[in-house]
């Protein structure tokens, strides 16, 4: 058993505009920084900044305790997670912390798992945080680049690595408000009209081939949604307002990341501009904001062991 591990894993985007709970989108900052050390007598987690979530209710804790437990191995851990994703903030924070803690033991304890066994551990730190055993955020933060679910019983997904990707900016804006998965699931209706499915249908397997030829003027066309998007950006105050400056700045194509309240925006240039329009539209409604320009990224990542 190694004593100490240092991994990093990413935000990501989830659902990448039609895909709801099976796209996801790893991104190259910010980063989540997760130091596991072994031979300690108590398990504690902390977070740096500290969000004061105890540490069994944390979703590193649910991920990194799934591991061990499989393998047998459950003894104490101290966890020390550096946040470069903000908690609530629409870009798979806990994603980010669950991914880096499941990787993270399974180095601790030394034992190979398949990207599905650390997917599905994964997969219960999410359920701690919002309720949901979804995998789109953990997927593209374990693996990087572009990552679609195919199945979830069995576990099943395909991914295009970043350096197979077009070459695209992804414009962040966070405005100033704290939006939990939970609450952003709970207003999906239970069913939806048959006519909007077939509409996702279409810009989902658009949006495949768009990424898959590097086509990046249709991958920001086909960033729109019929399924959650509805429902979800009341919100997110000022959400047509910030998509039409966004537009309006060069960008080519505008949604909500995840569950919000981020959006984000995919250009080919203009990146400056654009995070400006967004960031003004808004602290036009009375928000405030900050912004930061990406592109698509690499996974979960070993740093250091020890």
């Amino acid at each position: 058993m190694r004593s100490f591990v240092k991994v990093s894993a990413p935000a990501s985007i989830a659902n990448f505009g039609p895909g709801f709970d099976t796209f996801g989108l790893a991104l190259e900052e910010p980063k989540d920084i997760i130091e596991l050390t072994m031979d300690v007598y108590e398990t504690e987690i902390e977070t740096v900044p500290d969000y004061s979530i105890p540490t069994k209710k944390n979703a590193a804790y649910a991920a990194a305790s799934a591991v061990a437990w499989k393998n047998k191995a459950a003894v104490p851990f101290h966890m020390k997670i550096t946040k470069g994703v903000r908690p609530g903030s629409g870009i798979g924070s806990s994603a980010a912390s669950s991914v880096g803690a499941a990787l993270a033991m399974a180095e601790a304890i030394e034992i190979k798992m398949k990207p599905e066994e650390i997917i599905q551990a994964s997969s219960l730190g999410e359920k701690m945080a919002s309720g949901s055993a979804h995998i789109d955020n953990v997927t593209a933060a374990l693996l990087g680049g572009f990552t679609v679910v195919n199945s979830r019983n069995p576990i099943s997904v395909f991914s295009i690595p970043p350096e197979d990707l077009p070459q695209f900016s992804v414009i962040v804006a966070l405005p100033d408000i704290v939006l939990e998965t939970r609450k952003s699931r709970s207003v999906l209706p239970k069913e939806i009209p048959l006519e909007d499915v077939v509409e996702n249908l279409s810009l989902c397997s658009t949006m495949v081939h768009a990424i898959m030829q590097k086509d990046v003027s249709r991958i920001g066309n086909c960033l729109k949604d019929h399924v959650a998007l509805p429902y979800r950006k009341s919100l997110v105050p000022g959400y047509d307002r910030v998509q039409k400056a966004a537009l309006e700045a060069g960008a080519l194509g505008f949604s909500l990341s995840g569950a919000g309240p981020a959006v984000f925006a995919v250009a080919d240039s203009g990146g400056k501009e654009i995070a400006k329009a967004m960031e003004n539209a808004f602290r036009a409604g009375g928000f405030k904001c900050q912004s930061f320009i990406t592109r698509p990224g690499r996974g979960a990542e070993i740093l250091e062991v020890g």
